[in-house]
């Protein structure tokens, strides 16, 4: 070993601030060349230089002085989070006799979701299916197979015979009109199955199975309001949106749910060319692609709009 070579190794050994941790070799390998293969395409003509360093020192100089070389050649700006590990699908937090459950990546592969609740001793089914901006990655359902779940204004109630536990709901994900939460808290000592779901990004060319408030942050007509507007005016919206109506529906005589006839507006579907601009839109509901929407209208206002 040359004189300066043996320099080098002797100060990386002396302040390395990891000279405990024991790195994988394979692992480091992979790393120090894609970062060398970055450096290098910024400067060309460094090429020889890191090929020359790379035939000289040997890999044990090489894993002891990682930790100095990495701040040396990595710049801020293009270091992103780093993770040890596989990365976790889901967050836990451990609140008295609850486990509060919240998602991280609504696009990781359902088995990392099963591995991540078997690992606190739960049972739990999450499903994710391809919903609109507003409810990715929001919870929009529970359920329990064989079981009754009761809804209740601060979670659900899951009962199975004469046993009943409570799952809380955990708010703070704003999804417009449409019903949804952040999250749930579980009972720690809950270990009977029941499922969640939760909106996911819709693939391309995927349609959603679960659609959001259309005005809601991130929807095609956030932040506008069509209810009780013309129907010509709320297709001028959408034309400034670059978005089309899927479906047109014939509201009911009354609010659905408000007094009126409960009546299910999608059993009442109407061509488009049966719908005058001068008919009012009552309410705007999520289409099933991407830049759509589905409108429910009838020849006069909305008594009561949303």
């Amino acid at each position: 070993m040359t004189d300066p070579l043996k320099q080098l190794t002797t100060t990386l050994k002396t302040h390395d601030p990891a000279g405990h941790v024991r790195a994988d070799p394979l692992v480091m390998s992979a790393t120090l060349q894609s970062v060398i293969a970055a450096s290098v395409r910024e400067s060309p003509k460094t090429t020889r230089s890191w090929q020359k360093w790379l035939t000289l020192i040997p890999v044990t100089a090489l894993l002891v002085g990682a930790a100095v070389f990495a701040p040396v050649i990595m710049h801020p700006e293009e270091i992103g989070p780093m993770t040890v590990g596989p990365a976790k699908a889901l967050a836990f937090t451990r609140n008295g006799d609850y486990i509060d459950v919240r998602i991280l990546d609504p696009d990781a592969d359902p088995e990392r979701y099963r591995q991540d609740f078997a690992a606190y001793g739960l049972s739990v089914d999450l499903k994710m299916k391809p919903a609109s901006p507003s409810l990715v990655g929001a919870l929009v359902s529970v359920s329990a197979p064989q079981r009754m779940v009761v809804f209740h204004g601060d979670g659900f109630e899951i009962k199975d015979g004469t046993n009943s536990r409570r799952i809380k709901k955990i708010e703070g994900t704003d999804c417009g009109r449409t019903w949804c939460l952040a999250g749930v808290s579980i009972p720690v000592d809950l270990h009977s199955p029941f499922e969640v779901t939760f909106g996911r990004a819709a693939l391309p060319g995927e349609r959603y199975e679960i659609t959001g408030d259309p005005t809601a942050r991130g929807e095609i007509l956030e932040g506008m309001k069509p209810a009780n507007k013309t129907v010509g005016e709320v297709r001028i919206m959408l034309q400034q949106r670059h978005a089309t109506v899927s479906r047109y529906y014939k509201a009911p005589p009354e609010p659905a749910g408000r007094g009126g006839s409960g009546l299910d507006v999608t059993e009442h579907p109407l061509q488009a060319e049966d719908v005058p601009d001068t008919w009012y839109v009552h309410e705007a509901l999520g289409g099933p692609e991407k830049g759509t929407v589905r409108l429910i209208v009838a020849p006069r206002p909305a008594a009561d709009p949303h």
